[in-house]
């Protein structure tokens, strides 16, 4: 079977979705004649499960995969941005998937091959492509062909007439000169093929751990971070804590005097091995191993969540039932995290401030600026980033306050290519009360 997904409500261009994977179902009956091709419109995680459901309980195995529609840095993005739908990590290994001997699957959206269709590939063992630029819709497959405004329900092509999704080269596709070079006609480039094949190096900080602790040894290096959790930290009376990715245990031992407990969790063992000697005077604090999205407390047993500079490698959803579950009633959850976006020119005297402050750091702290560059260029470090991107600014901002509504995101510091931003949830009701709809699971 040749299975054909697309998404019409996420972000725009829904309809043009739609039109594409008709598009596709046409050329593929004539390519492949005999051949079931199946075309479903799939709105939400649980839409597509279902559907992979049904085509595993009628005895069917895929040979081609498809998906239309928008992507995040962690695979296709569904539902509305007021409500979007990712599948974690961990819930793309839970998926059971009916591939054929030789099958291959296409994700059709913007940025796949940066890291989705790599793990996709070695996931479930076939051939994998994804777009590493952002994509966009053409008349033809090769280029880009406007296909004319619309007015209303007038436009210059039929609604039937064929349309591709296609890539645009370039560092920034979107934004005047993205669309300057792609109204001109700009070549579509190819979608990039990757086998399954285990990584090529550690996806874990344990490789990094001890650059990493070496670089933090002394976390106040982290200024505008520090001060933000100072200021959204509860005073009276002195809450219980815990900190998800609490890497080397600096913050966690920042912290030990204001507050009653604190429990830090983190998935690299070498990590925690630097957390255990620099709490060992803590008694206060305690460290614990996590592997995967399931946190080691009981119901309602902590005041405040934090998360610094690690919700990015969090599997989102599965996560926060758990972040939910644990937290007690009137407590809340602090996230601070990098994000991508470049600079945007009425930005310019924020980030000129935000570099100001970050040379300052750098001269008052040169141990931390030495070691700093020391881990950046260390190729252990850029291959552990290689398999644990940045995410986007948007993906961030919309899937927190989608689940925490009247709840915004705070700019903390303006990076050329990043940014550092953060949330507060504010104090929260028993889980009960209200938690984010969620299709799947």
């Amino acid at each position: 079977m040749i299975w054909i997904g697309y998404t019409t409500l996420y972000r725009t261009g829904g309809p043009k979705f739609e039109r594409a994977a008709l598009t596709m179902a046409r050329e593929k009956r004539a390519a492949f004649p005999g051949s079931e091709v199946r075309v479903e419109r799939v709105e939400s995680k649980r839409d597509f499960v279902e559907s992979m459901d049904r085509v595993r309980h009628e005895g069917r195995a895929l040979w081609e995969l498809h998906f239309i529609g928008h992507s995040g840095m962690y695979g296709p993005m569904f539902r509305t941005t007021a409500m979007p739908e990712q599948f974690s990590p961990f819930e793309w290994k839970k998926l059971s998937l009916s591939f054929a001997p030789g099958a291959e699957a296409r994700f059709h959206a913007c940025r796949t091959a940066r890291w989705f269709a790599p793990f996709f590939a070695r996931t479930f063992g076939v051939t994998t492509y994804g777009h590493h630029w952002y994509t966009t819709v053409s008349r033809r497959p090769d280029a880009f062909r406007w296909e004319g405004p619309r007015l209303g329900a007038w436009s210059l092509a039929s609604d039937d007439a064929p349309l591709y999704v296609i890539s645009c080269p370039g560092r920034k596709s979107h934004g005047l000169a993205g669309s300057v070079l792609k109204y001109a006609g700009a070549k579509a480039d190819p979608m990039r093929r990757f086998e399954p094949s285990a990584p090529d190096a550690d996806v874990t900080y344990d490789s990094v751990a001890a650059l990493y602790d070496q670089t933090f040894d002394d976390i106040e290096v982290r200024r505008e971070e520090c001060r933000w959790i100072d200021e959204h930290l509860p005073r009276t009376p002195a809450p219980r804590v815990l900190d998800i990715g609490c890497g080397n245990g600096a913050l966690l031992a920042r912290l030990s005097g204001r507050i009653a407990k604190g429990i830090g969790v983190d998935r690299s063992a070498a990590l925690l091995a630097h957390a255990r000697r620099r709490t060992a005077g803590h008694p206060n604090l305690e460290l614990s191993p996590i592997d995967g999205p399931e946190l080691p407390l009981p119901d309602r047993s902590v005041d405040v969540i934090v998360s610094m500079l690690s919700f990015r490698y969090l599997d989102w959803d599965p996560m926060m039932n758990e972040m939910r579950r644990v937290l007690a009633p009137g407590g809340k959850i602090l996230i601070i995290d990098m994000v991508t976006v470049p600079v945007a020119p009425k930005e310019l005297l924020t980030f000129a401030s935000s570099k100001a402050r970050q040379v300052r750091n750098h001269l008052q702290h040169p141990r931390f600026a030495r070691a700093l560059r020391r881990m950046v260029k260390d190729p252990s470090w850029q291959g552990m980033l290689k398999y644990n991107p940045i995410r986007s600014e948007h993906e961030f901002k919309w899937y927190l306050e989608s689940r925490f509504p009247g709840r915004t995101t705070e700019l903390l510091d303006v990076g050329w290519n990043a940014r550092v931003l953060a949330f507060d949830s504010g104090p929260l009701a028993p889980r009960d009360s209200w938690v984010a709809p969620q299709s799947y699971p």
